[in-house]
């Protein structure tokens, strides 16, 4: 293919510019008017985004050939706009190439919408409720010992683990090249892992360290994941690994299962979180059962800045046990959810903030001298302008839960536990989940 633009192209291209350099706040026009003495000239240059050879500015030899030197991959720029985009490709990429162009063809199609045209949607200020709980302390550190397990030994080293008396203190684990991780300290003599692990080498890596990088990190987030398992399994749980979401399970004896939690307007109420679907005519249960569900997962969202989010699902079962095929789930879950809007989605978030933290302002993830610390008083939130959505006006209420005496002591020795652990040195679930 030649490198000739076609006519039909650069009138496009022309046109849909206004013959105004597309680069930011430029605004140069591109034709030079004529004088006495000459004719008009056209100062503008076409640029490629994607260059029309590989080893150009932002070349992509993956890129289709035939739209190469089509309008859509041109912009159109004065001289030295042209020189500054190919001399800094890597400030001036493809994507920001892309952005340009098209906020550029959008301020010049504005300028000329006829005067009949619909005026802009309004916008309106509202705070933007997330499903986002902030991480206040997190272990600082992550000890590993040498050990002569393997990954795929985890069972036999859960039946060897020998587990605290304290049913909330948990011990996640993992095992790598030869080494168990761990948020326990591994040095003490009456660590829960002293059965697997050599007490002749024993590293204490800082979490930032293992941050840094991306392996590292996937293992930070691996331990803390772990540790939800078994801390969800302590408030009657299930997880389920295919679809890495929690769920209620049934009552005993497969009958239709209650919670009481404390809902936005009231001190406490019961709520269903498993039941079956019945037939109106008979009133006999349907071959379907219905479990409230979540996701649970650790975010870094910010350097140094990690958050909990919580995502409303639902399981689906056959029996109040045996899970539906995957075919009969899409259709019913896609039905529920196209008809729960903002505020009936952030009061589940609600309701699983309120039943994970058992009514507490935090929820507490303890492994000994070490601690994750949630903070669970309001679901964090952001000042947005946007069109909104007409039929959800319904205002929701970020209900704050404060301390009481026993919570505010709780954390206390969460954080003192934390702090003694930074001094000093600067039962994992049953279900399989996947390092992430």
């Amino acid at each position: 293919m030649g490198r000739d633009i076609s006519k039909k192209d650069t009138k496009l291209l022309c046109l849909k510019s206004g013959g105004i350099c597309a680069f930011p706040n430029c605004r140069k026009s591109l034709i030079q008017e004529e004088t006495d003495k000459d004719n008009p000239v056209i100062t503008g240059e076409i640029a490629h985004i994607v260059a029309y050879e590989p080893g150009g500015p932002r070349g992509d030899a993956t890129f289709p050939k035939q739209e190469l030197n089509k309008h859509t991959n041109l912009i159109l720029l004065c001289g030295d706009h042209h020189k500054l985009i190919d001399s800094q490709p890597n400030t001036y990429s493809i994507r920001v190439l892309q952005a340009m162009k098209q906020d550029h063809e959008a301020t010049m199609r504005s300028l000329h919408q006829p005067e009949n045209a619909e005026p802009p949607v309004a916008v309106i200020k509202e705070s933007l409720h997330s499903s986002l709980l902030a991480v206040s302390y997190l272990p600082a550190v992550v000890f590993a010992a040498s050990s002569e397990y393997n990954d795929r030994q985890k069972h036999e080293v859960r039946e060897r683990i020998k587990y605290p008396s304290d049913r909330w203190e948990l011990t996640p684990f993992l095992l790598r090249e030869g080494h168990l991780f761990a948020f326990h300290d591994l040095q003490e003599e009456e660590n829960p892992f002293r059965s697997v692990i050599s007490n002749r080498d024993i590293q204490i890596i800082p979490a930032q360290e293992l941050w840094s990088s991306a392996e590292g990190k996937r293992r930070y987030q691996a331990l803390l994941n772990y540790a939800l398992i078994k801390y969800t399994t302590g408030l009657n749980l299930q997880y389920d690994p295919a679809h890495r979401r929690y769920f209620f399970p049934a009552a005993k004896n497969k009958d239709e299962r209650t919670v009481i939690y404390r809902p936005l307007n009231q001190n406490q109420s019961k709520r269903k979180v498993a039941w079956p679907q019945k037939q109106k005519a008979t009133g006999k249960n349907k071959n379907l059962w219905i479990h409230l569900a979540t996701s649970l997962r650790f975010h870094e969202v910010a350097p140094l800045r990690w958050c909990l989010s919580i995502r409303p699902e639902r399981h689906f079962t056959s029996d109040g046990c045996t899970p539906l095929p995957p075919k009969q789930i899409g259709r019913r879950s896609t039905r529920l959810k196209a008809r729960m809007y903002n505020h009936p989605y952030l009061s589940e978030v609600h309701f699983w903030r309120d039943y994970l933290s058992r009514g507490k302002p935090q929820i507490i993830l303890n492994f000994r001298n070490q601690s994750v610390v949630i903070d669970t008083t309001q679901l964090l939130t952001f000042e947005i302008e946007w069109p909104g959505i007409a039929e959800d006006t319904k205002p929701f209420n970020n209900q704050v839960c404060n301390h009481d005496l026993f919570s505010y002591s709780e954390l206390m020795q969460a954080i003192e536990g934390e702090d003694r652990d930074c001094q000093d040195t600067d039962e994992d679930g049953e279900e399989e989940l996947d390092d992430e």
